[in-house]
């Protein structure tokens, strides 16, 4: 694995947890506001920049394997895949709505913060598989 590979799934790791955390902030400060108050501006730019390094590094990834540089399991490819729509699939079911309902912001939150929950786990099998 290259260094900038390496370095890279730290990042994401890095920027999962936040965006977690952002989530959780969010959520409470929605729930303690009765809706009228959240953070996500500050959810929707973290999911941004998860999504575009978790992009850069499998451009990396791909670089690597073009070169002839392979995994030592093949099921890594298939992490790089799960860890790159693991957050946006979230974060569109999070905007669903559901049950006759428009789309909740706290449905939102908690829908991103599973998913970042999923991404940390993705992030660890990719280290594993490496």
């Amino acid at each position: 694995m290259s260094e900038a590979h390496q370095f890279a799934t730290v990042v994401v790791a890095a920027i999962a947890l936040g965006l977690l955390l952002a989530a959780v902030w969010s959520a409470i400060d929605g729930r303690r506001s009765a809706g009228g108050r959240d953070h996500r501006f500050a959810v929707d730019r973290l999911v941004l920049a998860l999504v575009l390094v978790v992009a850069l590094n499998d451009a990396v990834g791909g670089a690597l394997i073009a070169g002839g540089r392979r995994p030592a399991d093949p099921l890594h490819l298939v992490y790089g895949v799960a860890a790159l729509v693991t957050v946006p699939v979230g974060w569109w079911i999070g905007g669903r709505a559901w049950g006759g309902r428009g789309p909740s912001r706290m449905g939102r939150d908690v829908a991103i913060g599973v998913a970042c929950i999923l991404q940390l786990a993705i992030q660890v099998r990719l280290v594993a598989t490496g």
